[in-house]
């Protein structure tokens, strides 16, 4: 933990108090382990950041446009960017535009958190770069198929996902039985996943990280799945699947 985070008080205080200090070395070593993990040192990082910033700027200065009725247009305004055809489009093919919506906050939401980490290592913008590089992509690709389809031609079938914790229908098991315990093991993995957004300290925060890798082994075990945008979440927090 010392050769790669130079953190020498951390080193002595874990010396003399290894049993309240192992949660924060388990999660400054998580932290460099998952930069690892992606083939990436923290000067891919840094370089990475380059990248994805200026890309991902042009992205929220251009938000998606919706349709909207109001006092100005009461006859319901389509601004530009949603296709007039929206509603005879397949349901798939409307949802690569609906879900952009809340996929643009998120994206929003990550960039001005990391512009506000600016002072800190790469290794610990490093989640939260990585999250936002794969959502960003996801945002891009999105339109870009919502655009290029033809109406009356077969679409690509897409994921569908449940709101409340965005996991793919498709991966339910049809057991009743499973489908419970796959419910349950859901539900916690979204308990847990935001106790590690509103953890107040290192050793909340791998408590968290712990229970959330417990969980995701359990859904897994149970032959059920993980949607692409939270796999990619939880593997930048250094989640294995």
């Amino acid at each position: 933990m010392l050769s790669v985070t130079r953190n020498r008080a951390l080193y002595n205080s874990f010396l003399r108090r290894p049993d309240k200090f192992m949660a924060k070395v388990e999660y400054e070593l998580r932290k460099h382990l998952n930069i690892r993990l992606h083939n990436m040192t923290v000067a891919d990082v840094a370089r990475l950041e380059k990248e994805v910033m200026p890309r991902v700027a042009e992205t929220v200065a251009n938000p998606p446009m919706v349709i909207t009725t109001d006092d100005e247009f009461p006859e319901g305004h389509i601004a530009t960017g949603k296709r007039a055809d929206h509603d005879q489009l397949p349901p798939e093919i409307q949802d690569l535009w609906d879900s952009n919506g809340p996929r643009h906050a998120q994206i929003t939401l990550l960039f001005n958190e990391l512009k506000a980490m600016n002072d800190l290592m790469p290794c610990d913008r490093f989640e939260k770069l990585h999250l936002l590089d794969v959502t960003e992509a996801k945002y891009r690709a999105n339109l870009a198929k919502y655009d290029a389809y033809q109406l009356g031609q077969p679409s690509v079938q897409v994921d569908k996902q449940v709101a409340s914790n965005d996991e793919p229908i498709e991966a339910e098991p049809v057991d009743p039985e499973l489908d419970k315990k796959v419910g349950a093991a859901r539900k916690s993995l979204s308990k847990w996943r935001k106790s590690f957004k509103d953890a107040a300290d290192d050793e909340a925060r791998a408590k968290a990280l712990a229970k959330i890798q417990e969980y995701v082994d359990v859904i897994k075990g149970l032959g059920a799945g993980l949607a692409e945008d939270t796999v990619a979440e939880l593997s930048a927090l250094g989640i294995q699947f």
